[in-house]
């Protein structure tokens, strides 16, 4: 059993960064996918920590004046992770930074692609678009190579570029739409996603201008 999923673990990797579409569609019948895709989606939280605990953000602040430089240097200061207990953090955030992202991604495909569709009888569910997502997310564990010099960024912003096309995909798959249609589908639910943090951003400022 064992053996069989790392078989379809690593066919369905290859197959998702080859755009196969018929692994797409098993993908999306398949529930035990729904695990390989929360798999997928911590590794990818894991690359993203290991990138920022392993990456200088050192600035120069030469020619800036004081007050510049000073709060440059606290920015700095902020991503900069020097115990281990403060890696740990980072990494952890990151998974579960990572783990909100997709449930919320998701949902927010499922609504707006489901509006979008056209396509009369079932539609698709939450978790079949968790699924396509946490698959599509897949080239992103390029991010993993990240601290290698020269080579590693180049390779992790490749796997990023990459991954909007599989996100295409999965979308495509999901709703059985046309490329175009699945496009204006992941804009439409990224500015919806945008929108929200908006106005989360601006209520928990109306807060704390209220409470001060």
């Amino acid at each position: 059993m064992s053996s069989e999923w790392q078989e379809s673990f690593g066919d369905r990797l290859i197959g998702v960064v080859r755009l196969n579409r018929p692994i797409y569609e098993a993908i999306k019948r398949d529930p035990r996918a729904t695990t390989q895709a929360l798999l997928i989606v911590v590794f990818l939280g894991l690359a993203t920590g290991i990138a920022l605990t392993t990456t200088s953000f050192a600035i120069d602040t030469t020619g800036m004046d004081a007050e510049t430089a000073a709060f440059v240097n606290e920015l700095t200061q902020a991503f900069t992770f020097q115990t281990n207990g403060q890696k740990v953090m980072a990494l952890a955030s990151s998974v579960i930074t990572s783990l909100i992202g997709w449930y919320i991604t998701s949902w927010l495909l499922t609504l707006v692609g489901n509006r979008m569709s056209r396509q009369p009888g079932d539609r698709t569910t939450s978790e079949q678009m968790r699924r396509l997502v946490g698959w599509g997310y897949a080239p992103q564990l390029a991010s993993f190579l990240a601290p290698i010099p020269v080579v590693g960024p180049l390779l992790a912003f490749v796997g990023g570029i990459w991954a909007f096309v599989t996100g295409v995909m999965a979308v495509r798959t999901a709703f059985n739409v046309s490329i175009g249609r699945a496009i204006a589908i992941e804009i439409l639910a990224f500015l919806v996603y945008l929108f929200a943090i908006f106005v989360v951003v601006f209520l928990a400022a109306l807060l704390v201008v209220a409470i001060t």
